[in-house]
């Protein structure tokens, strides 16, 4: 066995364990994902909605906010984000038109994924989702048929 080096401790300052946290999974908090061609609901945005099976989205582009607003089947706006008669889930929704024009407007880079966590509103003595996108999270988006990188 190679020995080990001994080094010297000068000029090391201890982290505080206190800056630190573990990154803890929730899957029971609303979220939208956003690609640029697609959008992502998860199962607990659509239970935060009562299961409802149809939602009208409402875009703010200065504020950066998106609001999902229940409706019946009448509403020609409405998007049909869950089965009839079938147990809530997350679902992904093609929609480029849609996503592509809000990129442009947010100024935000084709190449990643934004996500934001919803928080159950009232307006208009109506429970909706609001989701705030004025700093989501972001991820460099990677498709399955994207070389890798040599190294």
């Amino acid at each position: 066995m190679a020995a080990v080096e001994e080094i010297s401790m000068e000029g090391f300052q201890v982290v505080s364990g206190d800056l630190f946290s573990r990154v803890v999974q929730r899957n029971d908090l609303p979220t939208i994902t956003l690609w640029v061609d697609q959008i992502a609901f998860s199962k607990a945005a659509v239970l935060a909605l009562n299961s409802c099976e149809r939602v009208r989205m409402e875009v703010n582009p200065q504020t950066k906010g998106i609001l999902l607003i229940p409706v019946n089947t009448n509403d020609k706006d409405g998007i049909k984000w869950m089965k009839s008669g079938k147990v809530p889930h997350g679902r992904k929704i093609e929609c480029r038109g849609f996503t592509e024009k809000l990129y442009e407007t947010w100024s935000w880079d084709p190449e990643y994924v934004y996500k934001s966590v919803g928080r159950i509103v009232v307006i208009d003595q109506r429970v909706a989702l609001f989701f705030d996108f004025s700093s989501p999270e972001s991820w460099l988006y990677k498709t399955k048929t994207q070389p890798k990188e040599e190294a």
